[in-house]
């Protein structure tokens, strides 16, 4: 099994913690919300959703938390800024989760979303996802501005794509601007777009986690939104375990967190993660070393 050589490192954002030494701290699962065709809103631009719906699944996310031992973090989608602010308004107000602001590439919403939970007073609840290679100075600039110490980069852009070296060398680069600009806690995500970068990825966050220690993860979930053959040649019964199989991959190869995709999996996502967390602590036995409750394995046996 894996055993990392840097002093790991736990960070706990909003009551969440994530990181530490593999089969210690319960795998922090990321589900999306408010995404492009999320049935849950109604109008994108100015942020309308069908509050009813949202509070049952949100009910639903929680109870799978409760259930399983998990961490839960959201991440926050939205194209506009005005749908930004009303989206993490609304989350703050229903829910307990650290709110990840994702803006996709736009600076404006990014800025926007930062700025709402400065001056409403959580800003200690919400990471920016994330510092990118391409991220604008102005992004940066703003973070340090505003005091954000939480930050996802993603590690990865065209030119180190297909190589696991390059995307190490872009994490060094973004570590470093990030801690210039005041982010203390840091989450890296090796990041995926297909399936071979899925095996990227996950090669690329044992390095990082190795050589660094920080909480590392990646958006496994794109490895199946992009298989083209999926249906076509497996059908529909394949989409489900399919999307389980490349959120367990990271999770057995040292990942503290995975992006999970649409918040709709969660039923059939967290349990998965959940019996393989509870498999990797039994590494820990001959050590004579119990993970820290809550786990999975104390409430799904």
């Amino acid at each position: 099994m894996l055993n990392f050589k840097s002093e790991q490192k736990t960070l706990e954002i909003y009551g969440v913690r994530i990181g530490g030494q593999l089969g210690r701290i319960p795998t922090v699962l990321i589900p999306s919300i408010f995404y492009t065709k999320d049935p849950l809103v109604n109008k994108a631009e100015t942020g309308e959703i069908d509050k009813i719906a949202t509070e049952s699944l949100l009910d639903m996310l929680h109870n799978m938390s409760e259930r399983t031992g998990l961490g839960t973090m959201l991440d926050v989608v939205a194209t506009t800024s005005e749908a930004m602010e009303k989206y993490l308004q609304l989350l703050v107000d229903m829910t307990e989760f650290p709110l990840l602001i994702d803006g996709s590439d736009s600076l404006e919403v990014n800025t926007a979303g930062i700025r709402f939970a400065k001056e409403a007073g959580f800003l200690d609840r919400v990471i920016i996802n994330s510092l990118t290679p391409d991220t604008k100075s102005e992004l940066y600039e703003v973070v340090e501005e505003t005091g954000l110490v939480n930050a996802l980069l993603l590690t990865f852009n065209s030119n180190s794509l297909l190589s696991v070296s390059k995307r190490v060398q872009v994490a060094d680069s973004l570590i470093e601007k990030a801690q210039a600009s005041g982010v203390s806690n840091i989450l890296i995500d090796t990041g995926v777009m297909d399936l071979p970068t899925l095996g990227i990825a996950c090669r690329t966050q044992q390095i990082l986690k190795d050589g660094y220690g920080y909480p590392v993860g990646n958006g496994a979930h794109n490895a199946i939104s992009t298989w083209r053959g999926l249906v076509p040649k497996f059908g529909k019964d394949a989409k489900k375990p399919a999307l389980v199989g490349s959120s367990l991959m990271p999770v057995a190869l040292g990942a503290d967190f995975v992006l999970m995709g649409p918040a709709k999996h969660a039923p059939i996502v967290y349990p998965s993660v959940a019996m393989v967390d509870v498999a990797l602590s039994g590494i820990l036995i001959e050590e004579n070393i119990r993970p820290d409750k809550p786990h999975p394995r104390y409430l799904i046996g």
